[in-house]
């Protein structure tokens, strides 16, 4: 399929920032023979040079500063993969196709934004659902929908399944006790006294964009960490956590940390996410009450089998599979 399509994802979040599902769809997309322009907005991080290859085996991706002429860089039909507030993009371009990625249910601390899905709908000719709850909201309103789950970078986070180089400075002294992780935004939705409860009993190391303050003596939070550093911090957690409250925003949450922490291997204790209800298998599951129970257990019960089976989980559940289920689509769709 070389060249034959050229999938652009207009300017929504910079490249560099909290490397997610838009960075890593547009990757395997070009993995997979799809000439590939990340529109960069650098609302927080400048970019070098007006066109970059973060790859050197793809020459096909390239990240492009928003002020360039994109024309000659098209080839084959164009497909726009957008995020929820991108209707003037589509309206711009005029793509042979374009693609409504929807990842977050609109409500809670995303209901601002609810106004934008009715214009999405409208103007797409696809939908991408991560979850079940996203799904069936635009199916109820008769749109053409197809469920797309987020994955892993599996060979990008495999190798932190045992202790990376030299354990990072930042991270806590623990003094012999087993260290509880997470990475990720430090927001509204992450549940504080979950997280409190764990450090009553273990030190805690958060990592990543925040917003709330946490102060407890058993807890250190630590800046985001670019995408390359994050094997290393994860490869020196002994249990990682997804500590989130339950709310209707959540209940529609499919993490991507969920398939980074299994690539690793690592043992995962996370609130009962709906989303994650069909991995018992690989993961624990837990509330305020029982979380330190559930800690426990993860580490008293770690085994070589149990690292195995979460990693042929993660692999199952890797981008390049996500990358292939929506090219199978798209390619239907412009009858290529």
């Amino acid at each position: 399929m070389k060249e034959k399509i050229t999938v652009i994802y207009p300017p929504a979040i910079d490249y560099k920032f909290m490397h997610q599902r838009p960075q890593q769809m547009m990757k395997v997309l070009a993995v997979l023979g799809a000439n590939v322009l990340f529109i960069n907005p650098e609302t927080f991080f400048p970019q070098e040079k007006p066109i970059e290859q973060p790859y050197p085996s793809l020459p096909n991706f390239k990240v492009v500063k928003k002020d360039v002429n994109l024309k000659p860089l098209i080839s084959g039909k164009v497909v726009l993969w957008c995020a929820v507030n991108q209707g003037a993009e589509i309206d711009r371009f005029k793509p042979d196709l374009a693609i409504f990625d929807s990842c977050d249910l609109p409500s809670d601390e995303f209901a601002v934004w609810k106004p934008h899905i009715p214009d999405m709908e409208r103007k797409c000719d696809i939908i991408f659902a991560t979850s079940m709850p996203i799904y069936n909201e635009h199916k109820k309103n008769g749109r053409n929908v197809f469920l797309l789950p987020n994955g892993a970078d599996f060979d990008h986070f495999k190798r932190a399944s045992a202790p990376i180089g030299k354990r990072p400075n930042d991270l806590p002294d623990t003094k012999g006790s087993p260290l509880i992780g997470y990475y990720g935004a430090i927001y509204s939705w992450l549940d504080v006294k979950m997280v409190e409860k764990i450090a009553s009993h273990y030190p805690v190391v958060l990592i990543g964009s925040k917003i709330l303050e946490i102060e407890h003596p058993n807890i250190t939070v630590l800046d985001m960490k670019f995408y390359e550093e994050l094997p290393q911090y994860l490869s020196w957690f002994d249990v990682a956590i997804i500590p989130f409250k339950m709310t209707d925003m959540i209940k529609a949450t499919n993490p991507i940390k969920f398939f980074e922490y299994l690539s690793a291997g690592k043992p995962v204790v996370s609130s009962p996410l709906p989303e994650l209800s069909a991995y018992g298998n690989v993961c624990y599951f837990a509330n305020e009450k029982n979380v330190v129970n559930q800690i426990e257990t993860a580490l008293t019960s770690n085994t070589t089998e149990k690292i195995m089976e979460r990693q042929k989980t993660a692999k199952e559940n890797s981008w390049l599979r996500r990358g292939e289920q929506a090219l199978k689509v798209i390619k239907e769709h412009l009858s290529i």
